[in-house]
């Protein structure tokens, strides 16, 4: 299990607070019809992949769900990078061929997803077993957020993980509600994490809004599955800030954000850092402000290049057969 530092703890209020920065700024650009695609804002839920990812090791790997835009952040990925597939300009990473949130990123263990709700998760089994089969104790992490929860694929994929204990960490970022409807009304019970015992293993729930106790549980995790003892399932509690998507209307009551937003994960890690000295004001405003001018040059550069170049389409989308 990694030992945080000072230094540690400072980075990941880095990676939380340009992750809230970065969702805003691409919300707006959007809205102001700059930005040719949305995004699946991750506001109020940057301590899950910020805390599941922090301190794995490169030899790992993770499979984002569409608003685990932290695991992106934390394995590497620049802001430069993110905007640039969102522009789907001619350096996209997948030559404009689709937005940030499903691109995978090999060279720093970072699968692909794809755009079928929970289809990722038998992958990232596979993908698991995989490592196993090579004989290293590396792990993967897969997230998905409580929709997929209602999805075959997961039963499926839980189960074949549970069969081989395969080394994957299976992270549900429940934020209480599917894309128009609330979780409730399509799940018998209160807790995902329950499901994991009718397939052998643990099941466990984390405060999704405090980083550091995400961080803990996903270490235990991590631990379990490189000792071969094979997967587990980790609920992490947590709500989403923002519309499932930009050009959807928000449909949940008022009352219910205005209280979750009281626990803001980037408030809650900011005040312990400046509770416990490891921060002062100063150095948390100028953090701010280097992010902000940052990414102020991020979109100008990005809006500057030229778009991919079409003929691109059909290339780099099949995989060449073994001869």
């Amino acid at each position: 299990m990694t030992q945080l530092m000072p230094k540690d703890l400072r980075e990941m209020y880095r990676l939380m607070l340009m992750s809230r920065i970065y969702t805003d700024r691409a919300l707006q650009l959007f809205d102001e019809g700059r930005l040719p695609t949305g995004l699946h804002p991750s506001a109020g839920q940057e301590a899950i992949g910020v805390g599941a990812c922090y301190g794995l090791r490169r030899e790992d790997w993770v499979i984002p769900s569409l608003r685990t835009t932290e695991c992106f952040w934390t394995r590497g990925v620049t802001m430069q990078q993110m905007m640039d597939a969102m522009y789907g300009n001619k350096d996209s990473v997948n030559r404009g061929k689709e937005s940030f949130h499903h691109s995978g990123y090999p060279s720093l263990g970072i699968l692909a997803g794809t755009a079928i709700v929970a289809a990722h998760i038998p992958v990232a089994v596979g993908a698991a077993k995989a490592m196993q089969l090579k004989g290293t104790d590396n792990v993967m992490l897969c997230f998905f957020g409580d929709g997929a929860a209602a999805r075959g694929d997961f039963h499926e994929g839980l189960n074949l993980a549970a069969v081989h204990k395969a080394p994957v960490v299976f992270i549900c970022e429940n934020n209480l509600h599917f894309q128009t409807a609330p979780a409730s009304v399509e799940m018998a019970i209160t807790d995902i994490a329950d499901r994991a015992a009718g397939y052998g293993f643990p099941g466990v729930i984390v405060d999704g809004q405090d980083v550091l106790a995400v961080h803990e549980t996903t270490q235990e995790a991590i631990k379990r599955a490189r000792q071969g003892k094979g997967p587990t399932l980790i609920e992490a509690k947590t709500y989403r800030f923002r519309r499932h998507y930009p050009i959807l209307a928000e449909t949940r009551p008022v009352e219910e954000i205005a209280e979750w937003s009281k626990r803001d994960p980037v408030t809650i890690l900011g005040d312990y850092l400046l509770a416990n000295g490891h921060m002062n004001v100063s150095e948390k405003q100028e953090l701010e402000t280097s992010i902000i001018i940052e990414l102020d040059s991020v979109v100008a550069r990005a809006e500057a290049k030229q778009a991919a170049d079409k003929s691109a389409a059909n290339s780099t989308v099949y995989a060449e057969g073994a001869s």
